[in-house]
């Protein structure tokens, strides 16, 4: 595919949007973090992430129409099975494993609902959505150690690999990708497809630190993420080793990049899409002006994320229309 990102023009929704996070978000969260210094983070990443999950419950007072919910147990993980009220389909005709974000300290069934609940019924398949261990109780590894076992439970039930696509937002990004490169080193058969939206790549940030988009990220993120980097993930080496960028690209399946074109993490996708091209791997960049962070993910409403999911949709569709293909994509790590 071309190494060149196709890059959406703004709606006027949007453009508003962008002008207010960028007016206030960056302030915010710079104030946020510096707030009681750095022995006062911990317990605050922690608060705020008890108040986020506790705001997002009222989504479940919403009725969604048409969509079931079941609650199981994956390896002791938390999941939630989002189905059409009409998809009675098995799990080895087609499914999706969703990482929701949260910059591996807050977001869990709740927040992210509205986001599986669109590809549910937008795609007709089940997706399985994963409530994984974040920081205070875990650090980046054990949030990849449950992606990884929450993927093995669902090959279990009957999941085809070839006709499953593994998904997420943000941090949850990173678990997606993180989760297709642990689980072919287990051994275990890689997905059909990965989808990134706005997706964090590395953990070490160097590249990011240089990049034009240090000073145009309208959430601040980029002024946060080192900080934030510093607690979920405290051990150099592991940084390193748990970031996708750095690991065994060679057989990462089928990519699909949505970033905005001005957020910070458009750095990690575009190296990610670039490594992945010169390996000759599969990968689409989709950039969008005028844009928050994981816009499709916060503001559903906008026509770009409409247009975000569409493109979502259809690449789900040719990954498993093409699962009668060539196992070459998904042959494992040595």
């Amino acid at each position: 595919m071309s190494g060149v990102a196709q890059i959406h023009r703004a709606s006027w929704r949007a453009r508003i949007i962008y002008a207010v996070f960028a007016a206030i978000m960056p302030r915010l969260v710079r104030w946020i973090s510096r707030r009681g210094g750095p022995e006062a983070m911990p317990e605050m990443l922690a608060q705020l992430g008890r108040r986020t999950n506790t705001v997002a419950r009222l989504q479940r007072l919403r009725p969604h129409f048409r969509i079931r919910f079941t609650r199981d147990l994956a390896t002791g993980v938390p999941v939630e099975i989002v189905r059409r009220a009409d998809c009675v389909a098995p799990l080895g005709d087609g499914a999706i494993l969703y990482f929701h974000g949260g910059g591996f300290f807050t977001g869990g069934l709740d927040t992210h609902l509205h986001v599986v609940a669109t590809l549910a019924r937008r795609t007709r398949l089940p997706v399985v959505h994963v409530d994984y261990r974040q920081f205070p109780v875990v650090s980046v590894d054990g949030s990849v150690e449950d992606g990884v076992g929450a993927y093995r439970w669902l090959l279990e039930q009957g999941a085809d690999p070839a006709k499953t696509v593994i998904a997420g937002d943000s941090a949850g990004g990173f678990m997606t990708f993180a989760t297709a490169l642990r689980a072919q080193q287990e051994g275990l058969p890689a997905p059909a497809g990965v989808i990134g939206i706005s997706a964090l790549l590395e953990l070490e940030g160097t590249a990011r630190s240089t990049h034009p988009n240090m000073d145009t990220d309208a959430f601040g993120i980029a002024d946060a993420l080192p900080d934030l980097v510093e607690h979920v993930c405290p051990s150099l080496p592991m940084r390193h080793d748990l970031s996708p960028i750095n690991g065994r690209l060679e057989t990462m399946p089928p990519a699909l990049l949505i970033a905005a074109e001005s957020e910070i993490l458009r750095c990690d996708n575009e190296r990610l899409h670039a490594a992945l091209l010169e390996l000759g791997r599969s990968s689409r960049l989709e950039l969008w002006a005028k844009q928050v962070h994981a816009f499709p993910a916060l503001f559903g409403f906008l026509p770009e994320s409409r247009a975000a999911f569409e493109l979502m949709v259809r690449f789900v569709a040719e990954r498993l229309a093409g699962s009668g293909e060539s196992g070459e994509a998904r042959r494992e790590v040595s």
